[in-house]
């Protein structure tokens, strides 16, 4: 049996889909996981075989092979053409998974289909939608992962990440901010380490001055070593933070609307989540909390969240 699943284009994404992809697998399914990113973590999903979403060019030809395909609706191009495909009996079985589903944008849904509670975090929402299509009797999170045998967890207790970047402006804290954090907690007396894309890396040389360990990491294996080796991670609500959170790293993301973040938050491992306070107003035509959010969020806070133990 071959079972394909299409994840949407974030690495968070890819990771958080890898739970119906382990799930399929343990079902006794060849599992081929569609998403551009993964690739680089092949070492660390011994099980798993990745090709690159991007790869989808012929859909009818390519997916017409597998038994069942599960796709993370994502609003795309792609999205709409593998429902449309499906409709039209192209292919064997499809169960599409909708963050949100509204009856006058999407397609009629089928039985397969799943429409996620906001109100739940989207890796419950994942473990549960898989768990009862394949009617397995225990829903789990577990996404495959498989740590490298030359990693050892919290080798370097002091050290804490941070991530100050993310997909969208609207996603990002403001750079200073993760600077002053950082300088406090080096006079709290941790090591901190700031962790971006090689190619966000040249922008934050310049920020971070020589002040900082920024280290380049080529691929997801390099970051994901060492993310696992270290004791915690402060960021953006972004794919590291998924990654992190994978690891069993503690994590606290700073983000714009705890609304959101119910879905979104890291859904494996303790982690806080920093959002503007609720009596900030929000309505509309003043939308302060949605718009100007980094600005309600302060360092003090975040430090101040990151010394306090996670229940």
């Amino acid at each position: 049996m071959q079972a394909a699943v299409i994840c949407s284009k974030g690495m968070g994404d890819g990771l958080l889909m890898m739970i119906a992809s382990q799930c399929l697998f343990l079902k006794g399914y060849t599992v081929t996981t569609y998403q551009d990113s993964l690739p680089q973590l092949n070492v660390w999903f011994p099980d798993h075989h990745f090709k690159k979403r991007s790869s989808l060019n012929a859909l009818e030809k390519q997916l017409s092979v597998y038994e069942i395909v599960v796709l993370q609706n994502d609003n795309s191009s792609l999205s709409n053409a593998i429902i449309d495909l499906y409709r039209l009996g192209k292919l064997c079985s499809l169960s599409v998974f909708y963050s949100s589903y509204e009856k006058s944008k999407h397609a009629p849904l089928t039985l397969l289909d799943r429409v996620f509670d906001r109100s739940r975090s989207i890796a419950d929402n994942i473990a549960e939608a898989i768990a009862s299509i394949l009617q397995c009797k225990e829903v789990s999170k577990n996404n495959g992962l498989v740590v490298p045998s030359t990693f050892k967890k919290n080798r370097y207790p002091k050290r804490v990440l941070i991530h100050p970047t993310s997909t969208t402006p609207l996603r990002t804290w403001d750079a200073q901010k993760f600077i002053e954090v950082a300088q406090s907690l080096a006079k709290k007396g941790y090591e901190v380490v700031f962790c971006v894309s090689p190619l966000e890396r040249p922008e934050w040389v310049l920020l971070v001055k020589d002040r900082f360990s920024l280290p380049l990491f080529p691929t997801l294996h390099e970051l994901a070593g060492f993310i696992y080796e270290s004791n915690f991670l402060i960021g953006n609500e972004s794919g590291t933070a998924h990654l992190a959170s994978n690891l069993e790293i503690s994590t606290l993301v700073v983000a714009s609307c705890s609304k959101q973040m119910a879905l979104w938050r890291p859904g494996w491992f303790s982690t806080k989540v920093i959002t503007p306070y609720r009596f900030i107003p929000n309505f509309k035509g003043l939308r302060l909390r949605q718009k100007k959010w980094q600005a309600y969020i302060s360092p003090k806070r975040v430090v101040q969240a990151f010394s306090k133990p996670i229940l």
